[in-house]
């Protein structure tokens, strides 16, 4: 009689649909702060939890803060961020996780203007709507943009609207990986950005040779 009743439940339990992942919920479309989150019951292929943000002047100033369930095909943790001409650029950290609400990672990005540079430079350009940009001139990098990159990128924004631009800068190890992922496609939001590497190499160091003396 045990033995038939500990067989049925255990029966049961197989049987029994898991019950869906449990994230943290939390959106700021125009900052890095939030001052509340809800508890979010993730919907069928929603398999990993995310927190991220985000800062870029692609197209204008913008910011993000997002924390909701995500899923384990295009959530990838890390530091993803380039410096290109034009004083463009695009800051976005990332971390995923697969337990319940585990997404309570307190992330930031340091202002723009407390960044500082690391002795490395690479060839700069930007342009918008084509997929081609000439370097003329090389960019100083900041903290760990230790990669110059040769990129397209297409910025989606709201859903709706795709900006293409070309790029050459300075950019994250992370940032560089992307073109290794089977999903090549970073963001969150109201900010996904697909991104095709052309090229990626470590930045030369900044030459302080003396002027010569005639």
């Amino acid at each position: 009689m045990m033995k038939a009743l500990l067989s049925t439940c255990l029966l049961l339990a197989l049987l029994s649909p898991a019950l869906p992942l449990k994230c943290r919920k939390a959106v700021n479309r125009t900052g890095l702060t939030y001052d509340r989150y809800i508890r979010q019951y993730c919907k069928f292929g929603q398999d990993f939890c995310s927190a991220s943000v985000l800062r870029t002047n692609l197209v204008k100033f913008q910011e993000q803060l997002l924390n909701r369930c995500s899923s384990s095909i295009s959530c990838f943790s890390g530091h993803y961020s380039f410096t290109a001409g034009d004083g463009k650029f695009f800051q976005m950290k990332k971390h995923c996780c697969k337990t319940e609400l585990c997404n309570n990672a307190t992330l930031s990005l340091p202002d723009r203007n407390m960044l500082a540079e690391n002795g490395l430079h690479c060839p700069s350009c930007f342009s918008k709507g084509t997929i081609m940009c000439k370097s003329e001139k090389t960019i100083n990098c900041l903290e760990n943009e230790t990669q110059c990159i040769q990129s397209t990128v297409a910025l989606v924004t709201g859903g709706l609207q795709a900006h293409i631009f070309t790029f050459q800068g300075c950019g994250t190890t992370d940032f560089c990986a992307i073109g290794k992922k089977p999903i090549k496609i970073i963001g969150d939001g109201n900010f996904v950005l697909s991104a095709t590497q052309e090229s990626c190499y470590n930045a030369s160091r900044i030459s302080h040779k003396p002027e010569h003396e005639e």
